[in-house]
Formats: structure tokens, sequence, C-alpha cells
């Protein structure tokens, strides 16, 4: 049985470059650019501190600690003024139903009500988070497996390789590996390994 895993470099992002993170989102990441505004391949992502599933890194040397504001709707105000009945919100029958890009529709199981967009910007209220910024890059993922690899990058990262290629990995090879991983459970099956 193989894994599909992702291997990053850690650094600990500078003042500098942490001045493009002015939001908390458990999903984004903040492209670091270079002089020009091109992409240097870095990108900073932000973790909760109270997240359990990466405890073994929010106090590590990589890490720099920040409070930032999360934008959370408020889904039980945005219910109430779309017409649903109370009863069937303090019951949380009310969920998303679809959304097209443009409306995104909600159903408490008997009737359907359409929200444009844009309109639940109005039911968003902020949040500071205690969140932990790591800059990262990607060095190798195993979904590349079918692409042969550009050797200029691969010398980059491991200098005077003469011969290389890419093997399926399983489980039992990763737990042998002899360079310093980081498991997380929250990216399960993506290893990350530190920057020297």
């Amino acid at each position: 049985m193989s894994t599909t895993y992702e291997i990053y470099k850690f650094a600990k992002p500078t003042l500098k470059e942490l001045s493009i993170v002015d939001y908390y989102s458990d999903y984004d990441v903040f492209s670091i650019l270079d002089e020009d505004g091109d992409s240097t391949g870095e990108f900073i992502s932000l973790f909760r501190i109270d997240d359990k599933s990466v405890s073994n890194i929010v106090d590590s040397r990589f890490v720099r600690k920040l409070e930032l504001p999360e934008f959370v709707t408020d889904y039980d105000r945005l219910y109430e003024y779309i017409g649903f009945d109370k009863e069937a919100i303090k019951k949380k029958q009310v969920h998303i139903e679809c959304s097209d890009g443009w409306y995104m529709d909600f159903t408490d199981g008997s009737k359907t009500k359409s929200v444009r967009i844009e309109e639940l910007d109005k039911f968003k209220n902020k949040v500071n988070v205690k969140c932990a910024a790591i800059k990262m890059e990607s060095l190798w993922d195993s979904d590349e497996v079918f692409v042969y690899p550009d050797k200029k990058r691969v010398l980059k990262y491991i200098p005077g390789i003469d011969e290389y290629r890419y093997v399926p990995i399983t489980n039992v090879i990763l737990s042998k590996a002899e360079i310093p991983f980081l498991i997380f459970e929250r990216n399960k099956g993506k290893c990350f390994i530190q920057k020297c």
C-alpha cells in the first residue's frame, strides 16, 4: 500500500514577509513575492495555536506567533434575515443546499431560500485568532510521480546527485526515513522536512 505525500521545507517568516498576512483563514496561504512581484515558490501558512493536530509545531523555532482577525459568518442571524423559522434555526435544521458562485441556497428541509453571495458579507463578524505563521516551500510532491523531474530543481536541493528517479513510497519506507520529518495529523498523508 502506498501513501501520497509532499515534502516541505520550513523557515521562520520575517516581519517583512508577514506584512502580506492580514487575516486568518484555515484555507488560504499567502504567497511570498520577490522584488519584481514574481512568486518565490515560498508561502506562509497559518495554523490555530489551539489546534491539537499541529501541537508538535506551534512551539518550534520555525513559527512566529501572532493574532489575526478572522471573519466568521453569523449563520443564525442570516437564516433569520432570509425568513427561516426561529425554531428551525434553533434546532439546526437549516443548512446550505447548494451554490452556483452567484447565489447560495439554504433549506430547512421543507422550503429553500436564496441569497446573493456578496450579501453574506453583511453577516460576517470579526473574531481575533491566536495563530502560528510558518514559511514553507514545497520541495517534492509525490503526485509528480509520473512527471520527469526538473534536474535544476533536484540539484538545488541535492547537490552533486548524478542519477535520480521517482519510486512508489510505502508507509514502511516512510517510517524508516532518516530525515527529520514532522508529520501533521491535520495534513494526513503529507510530510514536512525542516530547513537546516
